[in-house]
C-alpha cells in the first residue's frame, strides 16, 4: 500500500455504499433518497476502505483530491463537529464556521496541511441530512501552488451536494456561506404582454448569481479539450439553474399569477414569455463567461441566447412546465424547449417531444427555428430536475 493510500485510509469514516457511476457523473447513496453529488467529470475512485463504505476521488482534469463520506446518525452532535473531526484526522488546520442551509445548521471550512514535502490547501463542507439520516462531509484539496487555478473547481465540487429534493432548487452550501439570505429586497417592475408585474429580488441575488456563473465557467473551461466537454457543458448549466431557481422563484410566481388568467393553456403562457425575451436588448457580457446572470436580466441588463433561454427555462419550470435548455457548439447558439400539444417542429429527448423556442428573433413562435440549425445531433440537451 502506498503512503498516499495509508494517509487516506487513516481518515476514512463510515459511508453508505456509493453508486457509481450515474449519467453525467452524478452519484447517489444507497438508502438515502434524494442525496446526490453532481460531480465534475473525469474522476477516478482511487481509494476505499475494505468494506467499500468510503471513497477518495482523484481528478485527471485538475490536480484535486476529494473525499466524500457520510456519518451515521448520532456519531456527532453537529455538522461542524463532524467537519472539524474529519479535518483533524487529516491533520489539517484552518477555520470552520456554521452555515444555515436548507433550514439546517451545516458547516464550511478552509484548511491546509503538509503531505510529505508538499503544502496542500483545501476547502470542506458538512451538512446534516434531513429526517435523521446522518451527516454528509465533503473535503477537497490541491497543492498550494495550484490553489488559484483549482479553487473554482473545488468550490464547485462542494456546492454540488444535494441533501433532499428541495436542495435541487436552491444554492449550494458554499454559495450560501458567502451570500447568506437576508430579508433585504429590492422591488422590480416587469412589463410582459402589456401587463405590469410587480415583483422583487433579494439585494444580494445579482452578485451571488454572478459569482456562481463565473465559478462554473472557470470549472467548465477545464474541459475545453476533454472528450467529456458535453457533460461539462450540461453540468455548467445545471449548476446555474440550481442557483437561479430559488432567486427567481418569487418572480416566476408573480408572473404566473398575473398572466395565467389570460392564457388559453401553458403553451400560450410560454409564448407570452418567449415574445417578452425576444424583445430584450441583445448584449454580450463583458465577462469571461459571456453569460448574463439571470437576476441581472430582470433588473434590465443585456443578454444573449443562452442566458435568455436559461431565463425561460427557470421561469417556466417554476410554473410547473416541462422546459429544457438546448445548446450547440456547432451553431454557437442556445434555445429553450418545452413539451406541448401544439403543432411545430420538435426534437425528441428522453422519450418526449420538445418544441424549440428561439429567443433572439422577434415574432417567432414555439416550434420554429432556423432551417440551417435543424440537425438534432448538433444540440446538447440540458435536462433539469
Amino acid at each position: 500500500m502506498t503512503s498516499v493510500k495509508r494517509v487516506f485510509c487513516s481518515i476514512l469514516l463510515s459511508l453508505a455504499a456509493l453508486e457509481l457511476p450515474l449519467a453525467a457523473e452524478r452519484i447517489s447513496f444507497k438508502g438515502l433518497q434524494d442525496v446526490c453529488v453532481d460531480l465534475p467529470e473525469d474522476y477516478l475512485v482511487s481509494g476505499s476502505n475494505k468494506e467499500g463504505t468510503a471513497y477518495q476521488l482523484d481528478y485527471a482534469t485538475a490536480p484535486v483530491t476529494a473525499v466524500i463520506r457520510i456519518y451515521e446518525e448520532g456519531r456527532f452532535s453537529s455538522a461542524k463537529e463532524a467537519l472539524d473531526t474529519s479535518l483533524a484526522n487529516l491533520k489539517a488546520q484552518g477555520p470552520s464556521k456554521e452555515v444555515m442551509w436548507r433550514n439546517l445548521t451545516g458547516a464550511t471550512g478552509e484548511f491546509g496541511f503538509r503531505f510529505n514535502t508538499v503544502e496542500m490547501k483545501g476547502k470542506a463542507m458538512a451538512s446534516l441530512i434531513p429526517n435523521g439520516k446522518g451527516c454528509i462531509v465533503c473535503i477537497a484539496w490541491c497543492p498550494e501552488n495550484q490553489k488559484e487555478k483549482c479553487e473554482p473547481f473545488i468550490t464547485s465540487f462542494l456546492d454540488a451536494v444535494y441533501i433532499d429534493a428541495g436542495s435541487y432548487f436552491e444554492s449550494g452550501i458554499w454559495t450560501q456561506s458567502l451570500y447568506p439570505e437576508k430579508d433585504e429586497w429590492q422591488e422590480i417592475t416587469l412589463t410582459i404582454d402589456g401587463k405590469t408585474i410587480n415583483t422583487k429580488l433579494r439585494k444580494s441575488d445579482k452578485e451571488a448569481a454572478e459569482y456562481v456563473v463565473d465559478r462554473e465557467f472557470q470549472t467548465m473551461c477545464m474541459y475545453a479539450s476533454s472528450q467529456k466537454w458535453k457533460q461539462a457543458w450540461q453540468r455548467y448549466y445545471r449548476m446555474i439553474y440550481r442557483d437561479s431557481f430559488h432567486r427567481l422563484q418569487k418572480a416566476s410566481f408573480d408572473i404566473y399569477n398575473e398572466l395565467a388568467p389570460y392564457c388559453k393553456d401553458g403553451t400560450d403562457l410560454a409564448q407570452k414569455l418567449l415574445t417578452w425575451t425576444q424583445g430584450f436588448s441583445y448584449e454580450r457580457e463583458k465577462t469571461s463567461s459571456d453569460f448574463a446572470a439571470l437576476p441581472g436580466m430582470l433588473l434590465g441588463g443585456g443578454s444573449d441566447c443562452d442566458s435568455r433561454s436559461m431565463l425561460l427555462s427557470v421561469l417556466l419550470t417554476g410554473m410547473n412546465q416541462d422546459a429544457i435548455l438546448l445548446v450547440s457548439r456547432q451553431y454557437s447558439h442556445a434555445l429553450c424547449a418545452i413539451t406541448s400539444g401544439h403543432q411545430g417542429h420538435s426534437f425528441k429527448f428522453n422519450g418526449k417531444d420538445y418544441l424549440m423556442g428561439e429567443t433572439t428573433k422577434q415574432g417567432l413562435t414555439w416550434g420554429i427555428i432556423a432551417a440551417d440549425q435543424d440537425k438534432q445531433d448538433n444540440w446538447v440537451p440540458v435536462i433539469f430536475p
